[in-house]
């Protein structure tokens, strides 16, 4: 097991036991050769090798992947100083990354299941600057004990500015702050039921499923099961039933799975100066925000979780990679506990939501029912009167859409915050700390403004880098921008 560093001088090596993993996966092997494989396919295949061929091009692809693995590993170095991270790799091209502590913006520590049988985990560094074009540095892998006591350590020397004081104590800037931790939130695996309502993890199954059945006259599937699988020319309603109730339950699952694999053991906790999120059955991943760089969040609804009652709550931080991903505060949950779990983690914000004029409500209205009714008129023109009844049922839906996607529309302030709330389909309410406003723009065009009504954008360092309050009234756009930003507010109000 390689030491951590404590001094700073000396360049440490990734953990050897990386080797093992990177072997047997081909990880290297692949990066560098990723055409043999088929290569070596195509040709066990078509020159009849036999076992002895086969066995031989599967030992030289381990020992080119070995190969290729050893010389990665010796040629990768890190060291940590008083005031940066400094990476050097390469074989013949040698590479130096150096990433100032001071802009660190999180670290990551992921253990697959491989990994974790060999103890060993990844550690990736977000950052918001550095020498190279990439904004993370990662060491992939050190020992999990030397990664847990490397992010505590970059983590303290991130939060002082680094400095000689934090280079000379180690043994401080590494100490675990068990006492101090707070739990916010922990995954009831009875959540994870909601993961059939959530488009992210019904593509997996969906996926796989779309592959099997592109492919499923070649599968060695056993009679009985292919029966089951496929729907036989002139089959009952009843056999079409099954199937696809048959085909729904098994994509239910599916998702289920797939949330249960990315987020089994979820767990949200305040460590010293850190939001800190522990997830993940196969690849455990230990996510790192600082909550001094936290500057709201968002509380987004699908469709399915607002049947149910449920949503997704992600942190806006300034400076993070991979928001979606590596922001999520709760990635599944019964709405009173994502509400909670906002209030207690980020801020409270109780301030109720104004309405929009009835003017928004016509302009969602016309967008949803105007094109599919044009549609049904022109199609009735035509002679083509099944898709221009298809077309008025569409249009006819559209009504109840327009509806939903006005009621959603709300927006609100208070002494320290904004909040922002929009979509149908996907509804997102988002909660702004005035603190991460960096200026105000305002849209309108002709059919707005004889309606009255404008677009006002909150434009944030964080997040999407804008937020858009949708079709409010005129006078409720610049009541916004006056109570929240009064210094910024002349110039608009004068346009």
């Amino acid at each position: 097991m390689n030491a951590p560093p404590t001094s700073g001088l000396t360049e440490q090596r990734l953990d050897w036991r990386v080797l093992v993993v990177h072997t047997v996966t081909f990880r290297q092997a692949r990066a560098i050769l990723s055409s043999a494989g088929p290569i070596a396919v195509v040709v066990a295949v078509q020159g009849n090798l036999g076992s002895v061929g086969l066995i031989g091009i599967a030992v030289a692809a381990t020992l080119a992947s070995l190969a290729f693995s050893v010389l990665r590993w010796w040629r990768f170095s890190y060291q940590i100083d008083a005031q940066r991270l400094l990476v050097r790799q390469g074989l013949l091209t040698r590479s130096e990354r150096a990433v100032p502590l001071d802009r660190v913006r999180g670290v990551d520590v992921e253990a697959s299941a491989l990994h974790r049988l060999f103890r060993i985990a990844v550690l990736r560094v977000d950052a918001a600057a550095g020498t190279g074009g990439n904004d993370e540095a990662v060491l992939d892998a050190v020992s999990a004990t030397d990664a847990r006591r490397l992010r505590e350590l970059l983590l303290v020397q991130r939060a002082v500015g680094g400095g000689p004081a934090v280079a000379q104590a180690p043994e401080v800037a590494v100490a675990p702050d068990v006492a101090a931790e707070r739990v916010f939130a922990r995954l009831d695996p009875r959540w994870l039921l909601y993961a059939p309502l959530v488009g992210s993890y019904l593509a997996v199954p969906l996926a796989i499923g779309g592959t099997l059945l592109r492919d499923v006259g070649s599968l060695p599937i056993p009679t009985g099961l292919r029966d089951l699988v496929e729907i036989p020319e002139g089959a009952g309603a009843g056999r079409i039933a099954l199937s696809l109730i048959g085909a729904l339950a098994v994509v239910a699952v599916g998702a289920l799975l797939a949330g249960a694999v990315a987020n089994w053991g979820f767990v949200l906790a305040a460590r010293g100066s850190n939001l800190v999120a522990e997830r993940g059955l196969l690849t455990r991943r230990t996510v790192s925000l600082e909550i001094d760089r936290i500057r709201g969040y968002v509380l987004s609804q699908g469709l399915g979780l607002r049947l149910v009652r449920a949503a997704r709550l992600t942190a806006l931080v300034t400076g993070l990679g991979d928001q979606n991903r590596r922001g999520q505060l709760l990635p599944l949950g019964p709405l009173r506990v994502a509400e909670d779990v906002a209030a207690s983690a980020v801020r409270r914000f109780d301030t109720p939501l104004r309405p929009h004029p009835s003017a928004a409500l016509r302009r969602r209205l016309l967008r949803a029912v105007g094109p599919p009714a044009l549609i049904a008129v022109v199609l009735l023109l035509v002679d083509l009167p099944v898709a221009a009844t298809v077309a008025a049922v569409v249009a006819v839906a559209g009504v109840a859409l327009g509806i939903d996607r006005y009621h959603a529309l709300g927006h609100a302030a208070d002494a320290a915050a904004l909040a922002v709330r929009s979509g149908s389909v996907l509804r997102r309410r988002v909660v702004l700390e005035q603190r991460a406003l960096v200026g105000w723009r305002v849209r309108q065009s002709w059919f707005q403004r004889r309606a009255g009504l404008v677009t006002v954008i909150a434009c944030v360092g964080a997040g999407e880098g804008g937020y858009d309050v949708l079709d409010c009234g005129t006078g409720q756009g610049l009541d916004l921008v006056t109570a929240v930003s009064p210094g910024w507010a002349g110039p608009l109000t004068t346009h």
